[in-house]
């Protein structure tokens, strides 16, 4: 007699079953192996990080001490730094002009951060080929991640496997990678401390592997859409609890992607924001409900969850912030006093202003601000915030208000959250020449690195002969009330040489202050009130900025007392919009080979 046909297909499914589970571990072994091999790869970089002593690589928390004399951190004197310069406009900004004292210090080198490169000299022509930009925002190695990661998903798929008869393949995958998009996620985010990288800047493979974990969903749901609509049987299964569970987890997941795509996230951020936490609100039950097979990977997600979230709230302080209006850039100045340490150069922090005054919702929202001060400074934590969408413009608004209705400087009450992000492992300390290249408002990663890079080199922590600060605006208005700190940093500056270049690319329809003392505008490169400081117009020469800074660390050590050091490479910083990191890094590439080895390496950290 022949087998029965359910005997018979019990043990097929239960086959199945194990087959699916083994590949589904063996997709996340290789998955976690391959970023433990990269841990293992950057581990000199932690080493040479932690014995820099440029601050823990995770859980920062900020500082409300306040500065001691002489403990190297800037100290407020702006009226000694502006006297001389008789520029009626820089009034309200004197005051966020921050000095040290100056004495020319001595350089023991065991004061000085230890260089690592970030990958040993043999390798650098590689390290070059990987940072090429294969398409727009992405660099060969970049590519070569996702294509990896890719590849180990279609091995998971295809694996003694066909997707279209095979309805639980599909599922498991998608399910198991949750866990892995939620750690990409997270703010204050172990993987990443332990990756050396900041969350924004492993936000691509977050974006990357969502998307094919819901691509995965979607092909198991749509085998059993058409499968019961095919047998008419559709709404007698999806009436199933189960089954409707997990149309609602299809729906979450797919509510996920459609408002997390880029014209939603630059144009609704709002939308983009409370469609992503109900979706993962949601998520959770929906998962364990439709199958409780699924219940580790969801008690796993809300783990990193909260984990992140508490992380974030033992990184969170509410103070006052002092706000001040800058017209002539569209921004709006928060300084926040009694915040004075806790964070590197880079680094950023998430705003919240607690004040009904931002509209009906807009204490809710929390917006992303690059901290433009040094840690140390009596001025405390310094955030410019440009006017780029409705709450910024709103918060801008409010400034204006404020300064014409008070004297002086108006209050806000505001949550802080951070600090984030940064140059991960890249210590700028470490190199013998630094080029900061920065387009509008990244013109506070440029300040913020700079006086802190001045801060190190006072306490001669700092190995750098060179420092160019390269901005980038539209208007040469902009520059105006950034004049005397301009001049203060330069001022400030003893055995490192800084210069900075300011470049304006639209043509003058009207005069600006910066201009007013000469006879007529000028069309070529000008000094302003300091040799070091200069203006020009059209878009700048990168292959000639970064040249002369290979050229002025090969060649200034006699000059600035440093030659006891070794050439230790060039660091470059970018803050700006795509199109001007896609150029930078393609001057970086064109640096020939010969010429990287002399300097030491050039190693690039892009915001």
């Amino acid at each position: 007699m022949a087998p029965n046909g359910t005997n018979t297909a019990a043990p097929a499914a239960s086959g199945d079953h194990m087959l699916t589970g083994a590949v589904t571990i063996q997709v996340n072994v290789f998955i976690f192996g391959l970023i433990g091999l990269i841990i293992l790869f950057r581990l000199p970089g932690l080493i040479g990080f932690l014995r820099s002593n440029s601050g823990r690589p995770f859980l920062q928390t900020f500082g409300r001490n306040p500065p001691t004399p002489g403990n190297g951190g800037m100290t407020s004197n702006p009226v000694s730094a502006v006297s001389s310069l008789d520029l009626d406009y820089s009034q309200k900004t004197e005051k966020k002009i921050v000095v040290h004292d100056v004495h020319r210090p001595s350089y023991p080198g065991s004061q000085c951060p230890p260089h690592v490169p970030s990958t040993p000299k043999l390798l650098d022509p590689l390290l070059k080929l990987l940072h090429a930009r294969v398409v727009p925002g992405y660099s060969a190695l970049q590519i070569a991640i996702l294509m990896n990661y890719t590849y180990i998903l279609l091995y998971g798929a295809f694996r003694m496997s066909n997707p279209f008869t095979d309805n639980t393949r599909s599922a498991w995958l998608s399910v198991s990678q949750l866990p892995l998009i939620f750690a990409l996620a997270q703010k204050s985010s172990i993987l990443g401390t332990l990756l050396g990288y900041g969350y924004e800047t492993l936000n691509y493979v977050h974006r990357y592997a969502g998307r094919l974990s819901i691509l995965a969903g979607n092909i198991h749901s749509i085998y059993y859409i058409y499968k019961w609509t095919n047998a008419g049987t559709f709404i007698a299964n999806i009436s199933r609890p189960e089954n409707a569970w997990g149309l609602v987890l299809l729906l979450a997941m797919d509510l996920l992607y459609v408002f997390s795509t880029e014209f939603w996230r630059r144009k609704a951020y709002n939308v983009f924001f409370w469609t992503h936490t109900i979706g993962v609100i949601v998520l959770f039950p929906a998962a364990c409900l439709h199958r409780p097979a699924l219940q580790p990977y969801a008690f796993a997600c809300v783990g990193l969850y909260g984990l992140d979230r508490l992380l974030r709230a033992f990184k969170s302080s509410i103070a006052t912030a002092k706000v001040t209006a800058l017209p002539e850039m569209d921004m709006a100045c928060l300084e926040i006093p009694t915040i004075i340490s806790g964070w590197r150069a880079g680094q950023h922090v998430r705003l919240r202003i607690l004040s009904g005054r931002m509209g009906l919702f807009g204490w809710a929202e929390t917006h992303p601000f690059t901290i433009a001060s040094a840690a140390g400074a009596n001025d405390g934590l310094v955030l410019l915030c440009k006017r780029a969408g409705d709450w910024t413009g709103r918060l801008v608004d409010l400034s204006k208000e404020l300064d014409s209705k008070v004297e002086g400087q108006g209050r806000l009450k505001v949550w802080i959250e951070g600090p984030f992000g940064g140059p991960s492992r890249m210590v700028f300390a470490s190199f013998s020449a630094a080029v900061l290249i920065v387009g509008g408002s990244g013109i506070t990663f440029g300040l913020s690195t700079v006086e802190e890079l001045l801060a190190k080199d006072h306490n001669n922590q700092s190995r750098l002969k060179y420092i160019e600060l390269v901005w980038v605006v539209p208007n040469p208005g902009s520059m105006s009330p950034l004049v005397p700190l301009f001049t203060s940093l330069i001022q400030q500056s003893e055995s490192t040489v800084l210069k900075i270049s300011v470049y304006y690319t639209r043509a003058l329809t009207e005069r600006v202050p910066v201009f007013e003392k000469m006879n007529a505008t000028p069309c070529t490169p000008v000094a302003i009130f300091h040799p070091n400081l200069t203006l020009s117009p059209g878009r700048p020469n990168f292959k000639s900025i970064l040249n002369k800074a290979v050229d002025s660390a090969l060649g200034v050590s006699t000059v600035t007392g440093k030659d006891a050091f070794w050439v230790s490479g060039l660091a470059v910083g970018i803050c700006g919009p795509l199109s001007l990191g896609e150029q930078v890094v393609k001057s970086v590439g064109d640096i020939d080979s010969a010429t990287r080895y002399r300097v030491g390496g050039v190693e690039v950290h892009e915001e």
